[in-house]
């Protein structure tokens, strides 16, 4: 890069952006005292140094006057010296011209608008914000009133559809109204497909939209922001005034938002607007009798994705996963994605609605569909359990009328006695049941005493044995009476 060409660059950036000495420095990857230095003369000089004397050198002024007389090519220069005698090559020409071509400046109409009559919308990048454990990228939708100058700022994590247009729904209600028209930048969520030389392609969400609310879309030409030039002065003077210097390390998109509507409301649009000569908030007094109705209805600003609930019951969204009741496992469902929620859908039903996250490998379950899936499991290993219990033989369908009648938990109490299988075995489980139905005892602790009396083991007597002469027990024991054995 040559050194007029850099001294063009940095009054271009500082008339054309605004940037100050240390920004420019920064993206040049050059000093601040070189970016000083060159903004403190408006036409470029050729630096002094000691050099011999050249073949250009005596047609220098002339050079000069034909350019300030007409903007001639370095090769129509040329010719012309040529043809008085100059003896030196076109390069060596050709380097000088374009050091001491006087600097173009590009004219730009002013603009007058009418009230009401456009609003201009742009996105700006705004560094990085913590999400959870996320680093994410934050953007700022920004509209202007091209009359008012009143300004509207809403942060967002992405610039796709929904929050186009959820912003846009946001910022015609914030003014309480809507514009003849938008001017926008050619971002696809605008515009399709641009070109020089035919009509720009709206997109077809976006041109819904805008017949919602009644506005004619107004992309502007293929790179010229100039034609947006008030919303490119509001991004910039969002950057200086409210996030310049502000830490946005501990800092919630929904705090971000909130501090940006109270600058708005007590900064940006009650400053005094040297271009208006007065604030924005007055002018505007007079433009929001000129603007549309908003219509009764609010527009539907969700886009639908299609997607599979899959076997553990989640759709997966962003990398991130999101529960539906266990019935929807496997099937097909609509995911209707909004800037704050997500709404699933089945066949035009909603099925559950959960906060959409900006997080990454995330599950979000919900409490009722997993006790939903742990409800049925119970109930299907109940039923196993009744269909062994009734396998026992006729008796078991006989002692459980039994327990319903008489039980308020009958499943409880056949759960308690097919454990007694495992201790006792069948034969003798199906044995205390034909007992307990003949006694009209109903219940699992009736046969959990049954079995166990019936299995209880009695202790066997032991030999008496004496230690002392005076344990033994006197007793008199008559004799017995033989006579009897005489009878004949």
């Amino acid at each position: 890069m040559t050194r007029y060409s850099r001294h063009l660059q940095i009054h271009q950036l500082t008339e054309n952006e605004k940037l100050s000495a240390k920004q420019i420095a920064a993206r040049l990857k050059i000093s601040i005292k070189t970016v000083a230095r060159h903004l403190k003369i408006e036409r470029y000089s050729p630096p002094k140094a000691h050099r011999v004397s050249r073949k250009i050198d005596p047609y220098k002024e002339q050079i000069k006057h034909l350019l300030e007389r007409y903007d001639y090519t370095a090769v129509q220069i040329f010719r012309m010296l040529k043809d008085e005698g100059y003896p030196g090559c076109e390069s060596v020409l050709r380097d000088y011209v374009s050091q001491v071509r006087p600097r173009r400046q590009t004219p730009y109409l002013t603009l007058n608008f009418e009230p009401g009559s456009s609003a201009q919308v742009d996105f700006a990048e705004c560094g990085l914000i913590n999400v959870g454990e996320t680093r994410r990228k934050l953007y700022a939708f920004v509209m202007t009133l091209c009359h008012s100058r009143m300004v509207f700022v809403k942060f967002i994590m992405r610039q796709n559809m929904e929050h186009f247009l959820q912003c846009h729904r946001e910022a015609f209600e914030y003014f309480h109204g809507i514009t003849c028209e938008v001017m926008v930048d050619n971002c696809k969520v605008a515009v399709k497909s641009s070109s020089s030389f035919g009509t720009p392609l709206i997109n077809e969400r976006y041109a819904d939209c805008a017949a919602h609310y009644g506005f004619k879309v107004m992309p502007c030409g293929v790179r010229k922001p100039n034609e947006k030039g008030q919303v490119e002065r509001s991004v910039s003077y969002l950057r200086k005034s409210f996030l310049n210097g502000l830490e946005r390390d501990n800092l919630s998109l929904t705090a971000l938002n909130h501090g940006v509507r109270q600058w708005m409301e007590n900064v940006a649009n009650v400053r005094h607007h040297r271009g208006l000569g007065k604030s924005p908030a007055e002018v505007f007094e007079i433009e929001k009798a000129a603007l549309q109705p908003l219509p009764l209805f609010p527009y539907d600003c969700g886009v639908i994705v299609n997607s599979r609930a899959n076997k553990q019951y989640r759709v997966v969204f962003e990398s991130n996963k999101y529960s539906v009741p266990p019935e929807f496992a496997g099937k097909r469902v609509e995911l209707g994605v909004y800037p704050e929620t997500l709404a699933i859908r089945c066949e035009g039903k909603l099925v559950v609605e959960h906060a959409r996250s900006y997080e990454h490998n995330r599950d979000y379950g919900l409490a009722e569909h997993d006790k939903v899936l742990i409800e049925h499991r119970r109930k299907a290993k109940q039923g196993i359990i009744m269909k062994q219990f009734m396998e026992l033989g006729p008796v078991a369908d006989t002692y459980y009328q039994g327990i319903q009648t008489r039980r308020l938990n009958p499943a409880t109490h056949i759960k308690k006695i097919m454990a007694l299988l495992s201790v006792y075995g069948s034969d003798d489980v199906i044995r205390a049941l034909e007992d307990g139905a003949e006694a009209g005892a109903f219940g699992s602790d009736y046969i959990a005493n049954i079995l166990e009396v019936r299995h209880r083991v009695s202790p066997q007597p032991g030999p008496l044995h004496l230690s002392r002469k005076s344990d033994c027990l006197d007793l008199d024991i008559q004799a017995p009476d033989m006579d009897a054995y005489d009878v004949n």
